[in-house]
């Protein structure tokens, strides 16, 4: 029996695997990007069908864009214009991604729902070029990283069928 096509294909499929778990330790700035949403993970006790403002921010030409999202959690994201006169920019649940014209804002985490609830969110300010790059060159690298071992165990798959196929026309 001749084995290493299977072996070859598993290496290729470790290959890929490896390259989206270890993704965080050589893309470029990925640490730059998580070390920003681990500096503002915060939570927040909101009572039934409430708001609380939890971020006044300001936004310049060179950080000009906020993502936030709820880690846990029931809740909408408001920004809020700062200055007069106030209205909503954005209000969705579980993220919100904008780039903001320079000004003051503020953040809002809103409970829908019926009852009080405890919720974590955290949040980054970043240059809105740099963040655009960042997520669309994670978005390749991953996608070339699941191909690589999804192509590994194709290979490996179609090898053991077609070794399990040459033993049977061997044994007539």
């Amino acid at each position: 029996m001749n084995f290493k096509v299977i072996l070859v294909g598993v290496i290729i499929f470790l290959i890929g695997l490896a390259g989206l778990l270890l993704l965080p330790l050589y893309f470029p700035n990925y640490s730059i990007v998580n070390n920003q949403y681990v500096k503002h993970y915060s939570t927040v006790t909101l009572p039934a069908n409430a708001g609380k403002i939890v971020l006044t921010f300001n936004i310049t030409k060179e950080n000009d864009s906020i993502i936030a999202f709820i880690r846990s959690g029931n809740a909408n994201i408001s920004i809020i214009n700062g200055t007069p006169p106030f209205h909503v920019v954005c209000n969705k649940q579980g993220m919100v991604s904008l780039i903001l014209s320079p000004g003051n804002y503020s953040m809002v985490i809103v409970n829908d729902e019926s009852t009080p609830q405890n919720v974590t969110y955290t949040y980054g300010i970043f240059n809105a070029g740099f963040i655009t790059s960042f997520y669309n060159g994670l978005g390749i690298i991953t996608t070339i990283m699941e191909i690589i071992a999804v192509g590994g165990i194709a290979l490996a798959f179609i090898s053991l069928i077609y070794e399990l196929l040459s033993i049977k026309r061997r044994k007539k």
